[in-house]
């Protein structure tokens, strides 16, 4: 749809905005893509899932830990139990490992009994308070301490930025349109949101704020509700999967008041992890430190101290944002003060749970709005995620060769990852287009050496595919381009 702007030619309009392309904002485009709207997503980052969704542990969790009657309850439980039919549609990786939070005496006992209350309550299903043998046959690196466990068996782990990707491709194959490296920077209500970006105008009838740890600044450039989002900043550690132990399942410790606690347990890849603390800081402080490091260490051997013997392959931290007026729910409504604005902000933990259910209720939402929601007849089932080389089995590896040779050509030694894998990714709806993006869709990168020896090949890569010359290729945002290095003051 376009409108014409007296003094301003035509403004192409959109029935729905999104503002974010996190994990919420992809998954409130896929099922907004459900119906006959114009859709599109405004992403400042150079790539989607690349904010507090890369930072993330990948942990879904079952929805024992928020307090009955709150938002957060009923949609982390809803969208813990999406998952299943979700990864199978898509295609990203999925694994249901059940999970246990742990004690070790009678007065960890009782808040265990208290967590199997709040998660009968919120609907939690195979809930069990177990103790004994039984807690060790199912994670048999647990500290022998250990007396009682919450079991939650349908507990799971994802890969959270190859489901946003998932997400959005299948949104981008039912007509939504992203923007990528488009920051909005104005915001213009009135029969239409005019909103002015960094790659132009653009208009939209109905406002989605869907943009992490930026959505208070985003309510006050629309003229909407003031209210402050502050940074819940996170660190975590990967350990090689080759070395030390291999875990079955998360293990939580007693939960706080603002956190799980040091979580050790297993990525999709295979990975053990741990994560994460959870230390109030300054918007955008990307560091790990040594306390934090310390703290997760020190935590996690507590629960199951033969992650001693694991080596460290990667230290790295995100945030998560907390509406301070709000801090124990999230806060998913329409705006009091600007018509057809929806703000859906606060997306702390388990906001990767409850991803595919905040996007169901926001459409929901849309619709008590008064939005003409026509079901599309024509929506076409998602294109899966294509499996890594590396999982497929021989004789997959040979007939993939025998079509494409650049599967036989191997970029990435340490997770076996070829350049047709890296070229499917560049070239896919949603393509990498840094460094980091190649990573996270291929896993180059992610072994044990770092991107110490294929790098240099995907810079290449990208550099061939995209039409850039080597040093415009970005690690991630603007200015982190690795083949250019700041030189000293005073050198020539």
């Amino acid at each position: 749809m376009e409108w014409h702007i007296a003094g301003r030619g035509t403004l192409k309009t959109y029935d729905v905005g999104i503002i974010g392309g996190g994990i919420v904002g992809c998954a409130i485009a896929r099922e907004l893509s459900k119906y006959k709207l114009d859709i599109a997503v405004f992403e400042a980052k150079t790539d989607i899932g690349a904010g507090a969704t890369r930072g993330n542990g990948g942990f879904i969790h079952s929805g024992y830990d928020p307090e009955p009657g709150t938002l957060k309850a009923l949609l982390n439980v809803q969208g813990c139990s999406m998952y299943p039919q979700l990864a199978e549609e898509l295609g990203f990786p999925y694994r249901r490992t059940g999970a246990m939070v742990v004690g070790f005496d009678e007065k960890d006992l009782d808040y265990i009994k208290n967590l199997y209350k709040k998660g009968k309550q919120n609907g939690v299903p195979d809930l069990e308070v177990i103790s004994g043998e039984r807690i060790f046959r199912l994670e048999p690196h647990a500290d022998r301490k250990i007396k009682y466990a919450l079991y939650a068996p349908n507990a799971a782990v994802t890969e959270p930025y190859l489901t946003t990707i998932a997400f959005m491709e299948h949104a981008m194959l039912n007509g939504v349109d992203l923007f990528r490296s488009c920051e909005v920077q104005g915001i213009s209500p009135g029969k239409i949101f005019r909103l002015n970006t960094t790659k132009g105008e653009y208009g939209a009838r109905y406002l989605i704020n869907a943009a992490g740890i930026r959505g208070d600044e985003v309510s006050d450039m629309a003229g909407a509700e003031s209210f402050h989002l502050i940074s819940r900043h996170g660190e975590l550690i990967i350990f090689d999967k080759s070395y030390g132990i291999q875990m079955n399942m998360s293990l939580f410790p007693i939960p706080t008041e603002v956190s799980k606690g040091i979580t050790i347990g297993t990525k999709i890849s295979g990975n053990p992890s741990l994560g994460s603390t959870s230390v109030v800081m300054e918007k955008g402080f990307g560091e790990n430190t040594q306390e934090g490091i310390s703290q997760l260490m020190n935590g996690a051997v507590k629960s199951a101290p033969d992650i001693k013997d694991c080596k460290v392959i990667r230290m790295f931290s995100g945030e998560r944002a907390v509406m301070e007026e709000c801090p124990h729910d999230f806060y998913i409504r329409p705006s009091t003060k600007i018509k057809n604005l929806i703000q859906v902000v606060g997306i702390q933990s388990p906001g990767i749970a409850s991803a595919p259910a905040i996007a169901v209720y926001v459409s929901d939402l849309l619709k008590a709005l008064g939005m003409k929601m026509e079901v599309d007849e024509n929506f076409r089932p998602a294109n899966r995620l294509p499996r890594r080389f590396a999982e497929l089995t021989p004789e997959e590896q040979e007939e993939k060769i025998k079509r494409n040779p650049a599967f036989g050509r191997m970029v990435c030694r340490c997770e076996m990852v070829t350049e047709g894998d890296i070229l499917e990714a560049i070239h896919s709806p949603a393509g990498a287009n840094t460094i980091g993006g190649v990573k996270r869709r291929t896993r180059a990168g992610m072994g044990r050496c770092q991107g110490g020896f294929c790098q240099q090949r995907v810079i290449e890569l990208l550099s061939r595919e995209l039409g850039l010359n080597p040093w415009e290729v970005l690690l991630e945002e603007d200015g982190s381009n690795p083949l250019v290095a700041a030189l000293k003051e005073g050198d020539n």
